[in-house]
């Protein structure tokens, strides 16, 4: 829930029209940067992987669709046009996924037969569309959370993790020996930090 709760204030600042930067993504239009390709890969091929196991696909066919996907965005990034006011970039990473699955592009008999000929789909079902976007909040706020760990005490760390697991901060103060009122203290801390890490993540990351 306080989680859920913050990716929702954030979603009220994109309302807002707050500026992008597609750092990562001008990068990866330079098929040649391999650095910033391996940082691509390693950023988004969970999220893919999220969407793609969400349409019921075999555990052991996931990694192969998630695979193609990596090469249709590999040969379509460098002419991919970003523009937030036509749709985010997660979004189009949907429809690839979408289209992968449906089209059974894991069958092809060779990888590199996948051509810049492949037309991807202006939209995806809403049920899809829906989902992504879930899986999205979902993979924005793991991240956030893991970037900023290292950064808080022990006992900060303990008593959000206890806080997400919803148990009252009455109970959590008996439990890590400190005062209740320190407890809303470390939430708001925590809090306020997520906020700033989810709002830079996407940004970031479309």
């Amino acid at each position: 829930m306080v989680l859920k709760s913050i990716i929702m204030e954030n979603d009220v600042q994109d309302l807002m029209g707050q500026k992008t930067r597609q750092t990562l993504i001008q990068r990866i239009k330079n098929q040649y940067d391999e650095s910033s390709w391996q940082e691509f890969i390693e950023v988004y091929r969970p999220y893919i992987a999220a969407i793609i196991r969400n349409m019921n696909v075999k555990e052991d066919e996931i990694d192969d669709h998630v695979q193609s996907v990596l090469i249709i965005c590999w040969q379509k990034l460098p002419t991919f046009e970003y523009d937030p006011f036509k749709g985010k970039f997660r979004y189009w990473l949907s429809r690839i996924s979408s289209y992968t699955v449906n089209n059974h592009i894991r069958k092809l008999a060779r990888r590199n037969e996948l051509s810049e000929k492949v037309d991807i789909p202006m939209s995806i079902p809403p049920e899809i569309e829906k989902m992504a976007e879930t899986e999205w909040k979902s993979f924005i706020a793991k991240m956030a959370w893991e970037n900023i760990v290292a950064e808080l005490s022990e006992k900060v760390k303990e008593s959000f993790e206890l806080i997400m697991q919803g148990l009252k901060p009455s109970d959590i103060g008996v439990q890590l020996g400190v005062e209740e009122n320190t407890i809303h203290v470390y939430k708001r801390r925590v809090e306020k930090k997520l906020f700033k890490e989810i709002q830079r993540l996407k940004a970031e990351l479309g």
